[in-house]
């Protein structure tokens, strides 16, 4: 079985000082997918900074063969709301050919983990990053998740952290290596 390809995907979150709404990122993102699975992938995942409660909530629904996470907030997360809501509309031939795959970037917000620690995090980092290499053995293509202020930075090319996670430099440093070698190894 051949595997899937892991690709570098932009989705700006503002053009030429203006919002682009997550409704219209979403849509980006659909496109891609569509198109990607209308060629021959499986399915279709893309990396999202998640907090630890959202990556749990994520994989259950998965695991348990559903396609709507229900995942939401603000910034990235008002982006996978919106995908779902079009997965439940316009682009229901992709449920469960598009999945979220969290990296998670801080504790949950309801019933946290305690204690919370780098060392903590950098576990549950490491199987979150574990993860997307199985859904690229699985032939499954994953699309790392690049904005403008990432794209063009050789060390930190994925949307990963910002916002308001404030990772540890060695939990970063190894998101974005190991998506960086990703991008590598799984090339088209």
């Amino acid at each position: 079985m051949s595997t899937g390809v892991f690709i570098n995907f932009c989705v700006p979150y503002s053009e030429d000082d203006v919002s682009v709404p997550p409704q219209d990122q979403a849509e980006s993102i659909l496109k891609k997918a569509d198109d990607l699975v209308t060629n021959g992938a499986r399915g279709v995942a893309i990396t999202y900074s998640a907090n630890y409660g959202q990556t749990c909530e994520i994989e259950k629904i998965y695991f348990t063969g559903g396609w709507n996470t229900k995942t939401n907030g603000a910034n990235q997360a008002a982006v996978m709301n919106s995908m779902e809501s079009l997965l439940g509309s316009k682009y229901q031939t992709l449920q469960g050919k598009m999945h979220i795959v969290p990296i998670t970037t801080m504790n949950a917000y309801d019933d946290p983990v305690s204690p919370w620690s780098d060392d903590v995090l950098m576990g549950i980092v490491t199987t979150d990053l574990d993860r997307i290499q199985i859904y690229l053995e699985g032939s499954w293509d994953v699309l790392g998740w690049q904005n403008q202020d990432t794209v063009g930075n050789p060390n930190h090319p994925y949307a990963i952290g910002g916002g308001v996670a404030k990772l540890p430099q060695a939990v970063s440093d190894k998101i974005q290596n190991r998506l960086i070698g990703y991008a590598k190894e799984y090339a088209k």
